[in-house]
């Protein structure tokens, strides 16, 4: 009778955490961040083989490769969310009650336990199947040190600006994740300069969408701190506009033969409607997306159209 009253207990409490951690991801982690981090993943790998001076006959490596590389980058992803919780959970009831966290829904120790499955499960990917050790042991510990804001906590913490900075790299460390798999995996030759360069189309786009989706018109300011308040509402706005013109510059310049015509075309149209809605955001016009979104949205264009591209040309 003991043991079954032990065991039902047990399956109860496994149920509540599991029903904890669904509401944490449909409202912090949705379905659609799964995709942006698989796309993240493709789209690299695609604009590095459309890149790659070797003919070495094939597209992808082994399914296993293939597969811890391409989930490493959401589960990676999740991590860091888990991870923005933890270091920000004294501060998110002031700023964002309405959070699952925030309201008791979901408890710090779920975020633990989740974390510590995911670490476990990266490490099992990275240390067997992908080949790619040292960047994969590189990025985590990057990763370490944001959560420990690189031991600077007074100086980082309370300014977005050193934040930004110090955090933001990290996603040119994905890139060279998927570049490190690729080269241990394919055995193939590839111009290191150029390959270098395309990983600032998706530092830019991390950029990008990290101001973005703190910016705030001066009416709507509140003590949360953002991008708008401390750098200006204009400014704020003109660099989003400006690192994703240039995301379309450099993915012109590496892949000219290949994006003229009807690529180029629908990049700027894309573009343009990113810029509309900036100037409109700032016109305090209506929108059809915010700024968070339309950002995305171009993010997302440039990425599908380096798969497409690699597609096509096989």
């Amino acid at each position: 009778m003991h043991n079954n009253t032990t065991n039902q207990i047990g399956a109860d409490s496994a149920r509540f955490f599991l029903a904890r951690i669904r509401i944490y991801l449909s409202e912090m982690y949705p379905p659609c961040n799964i995709v942006f981090g698989l796309l993240f993943f493709m789209s690299a790998w695609c604009g590095i083989d459309l890149l790659s001076l070797s003919d070495h006959g094939r597209f992808f490596p082994s399914e296993i490769v293939l597969f811890s590389g391409a989930v490493t980058i959401p589960l990676f992803l999740l991590l860091l969310r888990i991870m923005d919780e933890l270091k920000d959970r004294e501060t998110d009831p002031v700023h964002f009650p309405d959070r699952s966290v925030s309201r008791g829904d979901v408890h710090i120790a779920d975020l633990k336990i989740l974390g510590g499955l995911i670490v476990a499960f990266l490490f099992i990917l990275n240390l067997f199947f992908t080949h790619s050790t040292f960047i994969f042991l590189s990025t985590f510990g990057y990763a370490c040190f944001m959560y420990k804001y690189f031991f600077l906590k007074e100086l980082i913490s309370k300014n977005i600006l050193t934040a930004l900075l110090t955090h933001n790299p990290i996603s040119y460390l994905f890139f060279l994740y998927v570049v490190s798999i690729y080269k241990n995996n394919m055995r193939a030759a590839i111009p290191n300069g150029q390959v270098l360069f395309l990983g600032t189309v998706f530092l830019w786009s991390s950029l990008s969408w990290e101001i973005a989706r703190k910016i705030r018109r001066p009416e709507d300011e509140t003590a949360y701190q953002t991008y708008s308040k401390v750098l200006g509402f204009r400014l704020s706005m003109v660099i989003p506009i400006v690192l994703s013109g240039a995301s379309i510059a450099a993915v012109t310049y590496l892949y000219f033969d290949m994006v003229i015509g009807f690529i180029l075309l629908y990049m700027i149209a894309v573009y343009l409607f990113m810029v509309m809605t900036y100037v409109s955001f700032y016109n305090k016009q209506p929108v059809l997306f915010g700024l968070k979104t339309t950002t995305e949205i171009f993010i997302v264009t440039i990425q599908s159209l380096l798969v497409t591209i690699r597609i096509v040309s096989l």
